[in-house]
């Protein structure tokens, strides 16, 4: 038999095997199920089923709970996608996400993308925790048609989510101190990339919407809110909530912070450490303070290049980043997706 047909006899008998071949193991994960009320959608496979059937009635309670907490009540339907594996996660995300991201909300999309916790081996997580910060992340969206800075989406996520609790603002009232504190203005758009910064980023988000509950409670901060659905700028809407300014209440939580340091208390714990207890706590500052230095000058750098895109004059070297709020009406980059980031555990509870 000629060569050539010899390999078109092979062709035909690998093709007749792929379709006679049963379906893939994996070929279920692709039959996505649907459970649906008014106002919400929730897509997922077969596999997560019975996880499903426990999420189901919670979910319907949180999204009311937060809605009726922020006193925002959009009428878009939200979309949530219970996605299988982690490979779908991140493939419905359009790239990879930062390790540890559970759960992203997609800004303009009404859409919230949830990994499943089978989809890691031995992986444990509270997924109806990370369903309510990301509900807050929806609400805020769907119900306020301009940008509303990043820190306070965090900020308000945290809370609504309950997660304020694990907040411990020992490092921040250090940072404070020494003015070293990233400007708010520079986290309305973006969180730093670095890993040690974006963590601050977040800590100071939960701190600064800490300080403004003590202010005048939840209802100040619906109010603010409410202000913002209305079409006021973030300017305007903090100065008619709280009779100051945005910079000025930033003033105010900075001196808040830098006040509670305590000399005497730092120490009485090296001398409790023993003879070595000072000499490994400034050593622990000094790595801690050229860590933080080396991601500001980093994020320096950014800085410069983005205001020469601009066509901006670059911050002045050793200033602190700072990113200008977008006007009315602008699309604000980098944020077109609000990952949940797993809270830091409260202190004592054995985890690390």
């Amino acid at each position: 038999m000629p060569w050539h047909r010899r390999l078109l006899t092979l062709r035909c008998a690998l093709l007749c095997a792929l379709l006679l071949a049963p379906p893939a193991a994996g070929a279920a994960e692709r039959d996505w199920l649907v459970r649906e009320a008014p106002g919400l959608r929730l897509e997922y496979t077969a596999a997560d089923a019975p996880l499903v059937e426990r999420l189901w009635p919670a979910l319907e309670e949180d999204r009311a709970a937060v809605m009726e907490r922020l006193r925002l009540f959009p009428p878009e339907p939200l979309r949530i996608v219970l996605a299988p594996t982690e490979a779908a996660f991140h493939e419905m995300l359009g790239g990879t996400m930062p390790a540890g991201t559970l759960g992203v909300y997609l800004l303009g999309q009404h859409t919230l993308v949830l990994r499943a916790p089978r989809s890691a081996p031995g992986g444990t997580w509270d997924p109806r925790g990370v369903l309510r910060h990301e509900l807050a992340h929806a609400v805020i969206d769907a119900g306020i048609a301009q940008p509303v800075p990043l820190w306070l989406h965090e900020g308000l996520a945290v809370l609504v989510s309950d997660e304020l609790s694990y907040l411990d603002e020992a490092e921040l009232t250090g940072l404070a101190v020494v003015g070293r504190l990233i400007p708010l203005p520079a986290l309305f758009d973006r969180f730093p990339r670095e890993h040690g910064l974006r963590g601050l980023a977040y800590a100071q988000a939960a701190s600064f919407v800490r300080f403004l509950l003590r202010e005048r409670g939840m209802a100040g901060l619906q109010a603010l809110l409410r202000e913002l659905a209305r079409g006021l700028g973030p300017s305007e809407a903090f100065l008619l909530t709280y009779g100051e300014p945005l910079d000025a209440l930033e003033e105010r939580w900075r001196a808040e912070l830098a006040g509670r340091f305590s000399y005497l208390s730092l120490l009485t714990t090296t001398s409790l450490l023993g003879g070595l207890g000072l000499p490994l706590l400034l050593l622990a500052v000094g790595r801690r303070w050229l860590q933080r230095r080396r991601a500001y000058r980093q994020w320096e750098a950014e800085e410069r290049l983005r205001a020469a895109v601009r066509g901006e004059p670059p911050p002045l070297p050793g200033q602190p980043p700072r990113s200008p709020a977008p006007g009315p009406g602008a699309s604000p980059a980098g944020r077109s997706a609000l990952p949940w980031r797993p809270p830091r555990p409260p202190r004592g509870n054995g985890m690390g």
